[in-house]
């Protein structure tokens, strides 16, 4: 599907009085719009200001009656260019409309148009359009009371949905990588008991709480480890420096125990060539640096090398 036009317009809609409309406009890619007591032939001879005369003479408000109208002509009037969004589910969901509403109400009082190709929870490149990974901006649209407004953050939708990043976060990202490089550096700097003593510090970031001492006497354990919010075990085994052929002697000691529901393998150089096993864990070179970063590290890091 091609991209997204800057020029697009975009209207954010309330598929019914409290998502009421929602399961069955996303199940049948339709649009659903109420106000079924409008004129239609105002509607579809483009006569909105007697729709809003219609409606100023209805609520008894002339205010309420042209945002009313407003409302209405986007729903009749929006072509295949535009795109119309809501919120369900926990994602964002967009469609193009697709042809004119249907002259006949349902039975439920919604007047109903086609969509080009459905709703879709996705943006182009295929990346989930999740409700907790878009900015505030765009999702306090939902709070909107009325049915239908045209969305405020529209630059930032399309560039979501084009999978666009802004200058921004591409200059962010690169610095990051960089910074990425050079923690794993100075990882491998780390002798192998503060190299443990790291791992360990990483996963207490995250709630996992140690149940033997680092090290010691255990062959095949480094860390026996407790996450006390659902009482899962796993046990880490740290190397410095590991291979396929010691990978395989530890995975295969792992399979013929019921100790432990999870193995994390840990290490900063060296390459596996096969992928872990469901119930291990890979912390490879790609892994080990963005842990450091995101447990509050670098600094502890810095003063271990130092």
């Amino acid at each position: 599907m091609n991209r997204l036009p800057a020029n697009t317009k975009a209207y954010f809609i309330k598929l019914g009085e409290g998502g009421e409309w929602e399961h069955l406009c996303l199940e049948t890619g339709t649009i659903r719009f109420g106000y079924s007591p409008t004129p239609l032939d105002l509607c579809v001879s483009g006569d909105w200001e007697g729709v809003q005369e219609f409606w100023a003479e209805r609520r008894k408000n002339a205010s309420t009656g042209k945002n009313d109208a407003r409302q209405i002509q986007t729903f009749f009037e929006a072509d295949e260019s535009a795109i119309f969004v809501t919120f369900a589910k926990g994602y964002l969901w967009w469609c193009h409309p697709n042809g004119v509403p249907g002259t006949d109400l349902e039975k439920d009082g919604a007047r109903v148009r086609q969509t080009v190709a459905g709703w879709k929870k996705t943006s182009l490149g295929g990346e989930p359009l999740l409700v907790s990974r878009l900015s505030g901006k765009l999702t306090r649209t939902q709070m909107y009371r009325g049915t239908i407004c045209e969305v405020a953050e529209t630059a930032y939708l399309l560039r979501r949905i084009n999978d666009e990043q802004t200058p921004e976060l591409v200059a962010a990202e690169a610095t990051e990588k960089v910074l990425l490089d050079q923690i794993l550096a100075m990882v491998r700097l780390l002798a192998p008991l503060d190299f443990e003593l790291m791992v360990e510090l990483i996963f207490a970031h995250s709630g996992w709480r140690r149940q033997t001492r680092t090290g010691g006497s255990q062959k095949t354990v480094d860390l026996d480890l407790l996450l006390p919010t659902t009482g899962e075990r796993a046990f880490v085994q740290v190397k410095s420096t590991t291979n396929t052929k010691q990978f395989d002697g530890y995975a295969d000691t792992f399979a013929g125990t019921d100790a432990h529901a999870r193995m994390f393998y840990v290490w900063h150089s060296g390459v596996i060539h096969r992928d872990p096993p469901p119930n291990i864990t890979f912390w490879g070179p790609g892994v080990i640096a963005s842990k450091v970063l995101e447990a509050g590290l670098l600094a502890w890091l810095k003063d271990r090398i130092s």
